[in-house]
């Protein structure tokens, strides 16, 4: 057993939803399935457990995560690329956590953990830590949603208007991965974990050894000042004993003898201290180097690769939901073909022009084209912003068709007489009565029907 025992606590950001280390992290695929990476031993899955109970109506992880965006009464919409999890694995070195299992004190370290987690994040922020026991190494996957309650910093430039800064809960997953915060984590971790005999960790990510890197220069420096200080030392003693040589002759010839003798046993003494601080430096630096290897090589090496196998699992599913959701347009796109009289326009007509008025106007409008045969009409109609129909439009959920035949009455989408003209047509070729209202599919596209007795375009034009 090696004699330095370390903490390790390891802080990365996820990525979008973050499913794919839900998948690692659970045991679990999107659709319930078992799933076992390659570094975990099956037959010890069962033992794995999940720490914290998900809200009512909360399956998963991911679901999870969402569920505190949703409920944290953000003021801010979140954006696609912000962070809304941050992973943590706790652990310690393995041969000290393979003893606190044997001696029945793994439940108490766990404990341990989840409170320093609380206490460090929030409780609410704290979504989810699954316990897993069938790696080389038993360890902890926590995650937490960055939401803070701090005001937001900004830097003031010369000249810049300044706005108030809103105030209450946001996601900010800078704040909470700061580096000052960072090293404080390390710090206090380290104390909750010092009763079981785990030291101080280094920091995960790209920082992963700064903690421990900043030690191991704050004692290099102290090194270097004890040396130098003793050489000042050693050269002020020479000093003396050049003044020491000075008094022979002087008849004091017995006591410059003893005093030189001090001196030279003083600077024998203070090279010896400098020669043992030296070899000391020396063997820091080789300790450092080792341990630097260490971490590069063991089990933190086996902690990326899971990190790494994750986001690749990650990156399929996303792939395998933008298929999915080609293949829902796909479908979308061949219903339309398949089922045209579902998106045309009432009475045959076609749409050749679709106008809506610019979002800031204060009485909007929405102006359309149609034609039947050669001839062309337009009508106009105006509406409210907040129409969900509308709305419906915008977000891309309506086709053009769709919008005109929501809110245009059959009759406005030509005019009176040109609808009347074509429910006389179309019952004559039927061969009973029809009815003037068509509704969506009473025709085509487009016509290739003999209108030969019809009024010019300006006179039969609808305007409102």
């Amino acid at each position: 057993m090696s004699d330095i025992q370390y903490a390790v606590c390891h802080l990365q950001r996820g990525s979008g939803s973050d499913c794919g280390m839900s998948c690692h992290i659970e045991r679990k695929d999107t659709k319930g399935k078992t799933y076992v990476p390659d570094n975990a031993d099956a037959k010890r899955t069962h033992l794995n457990r999940k720490l914290i109970k998900f809200p009512q109506g909360v399956a998963n992880r991911t679901e999870a995560i969402q569920y505190r965006i949703d409920h944290a009464g953000l003021h801010r919409k979140v954006g696609k690329n912000q962070t809304k999890a941050i992973r943590i694995i706790l652990t310690g070195t393995h041969e000290q956590m393979m003893k606190l299992q044997r001696e029945g004190k793994l439940d108490q370290w766990i404990k341990a953990n989840l409170s320093w987690l609380k206490d460090t994040f929030g409780e609410e922020n704290l979504v989810s830590c699954v316990l897993h026991m069938d790696e080389k190494t038993p360890h902890l996957h926590a995650t937490i949603v960055p939401i803070v309650t701090t005001e937001r910093k900004r830097k003031e430039r010369e000249g810049d208007k300044k706005y108030a800064t809103k105030s209450g809960p946001r996601l900010s997953a800078d704040d909470v991965m700061a580096r000052g915060k960072l090293f404080q984590y390390q710090n206090t971790y380290a104390i909750a974990m010092k009763s079981f005999g785990l030291q101080r960790g280094v920091v995960g990510s790209t920082a992963r050894h700064k903690s421990n890197g900043q030690y191991y220069r704050e004692q290099m420096l102290k090194y270097e000042d004890d040396i130098e200080r003793l050489q000042a030392e050693v050269e002020k003693a020479r000093e003396g004993r050049s003044k020491i040589l000075s008094f022979f002759g002087t008849g004091e010839l017995a006591e410059a003898k003893k005093k030189l003798s001090d001196k030279d046993k003083q600077i024998e003494k203070l090279q010896q201290r400098i020669a043992q601080l030296e070899q000391e430096q020396l063997q820091l630096k080789e300790q450092h180097k080792a341990e630097l290897a260490k971490y590069r090589n063991g089990y933190m090496v086996e902690i990326d690769k899971a990190i790494k196998r994750a986001e690749i699992t990650e990156r399929k599913n996303i792939a395998h939901e933008a298929t999915i959701e080609k293949q829902k347009q796909r479908i979308d796109t061949l219903d339309r073909k398949a089922n045209p009289h579902r998106y045309r326009l009432s009475s045959g007509a076609t749409l050749t022009g679709i106008r809506m008025s610019p979002r800031h106007s204060n009485i909007p409008s929405l102006r359309i084209q149609t034609k039947v045969g050669n001839e062309t009409f337009e009508d106009a109609k105006y509406f409210e912003w907040y129409n969900p129909v509308i709305q419906k439009y915008l977000n891309g959920e309506l086709t053009e068709y769709e919008l005109v035949n929501e809110i245009f009455e059959p009759f406005e989408q030509v005019s009176q007489i040109q609808a009347q003209l074509l429910g006389a047509t179309f019952e004559i070729l039927s061969g009973g009565p029809t009815q003037t209202h068509v509704g969506t599919g009473g025709g085509g596209s487009s016509s290739d029907m003999p209108w030969g007795e019809k009024k010019n375009d300006n006179n039969t034009r609808r305007r409102r």
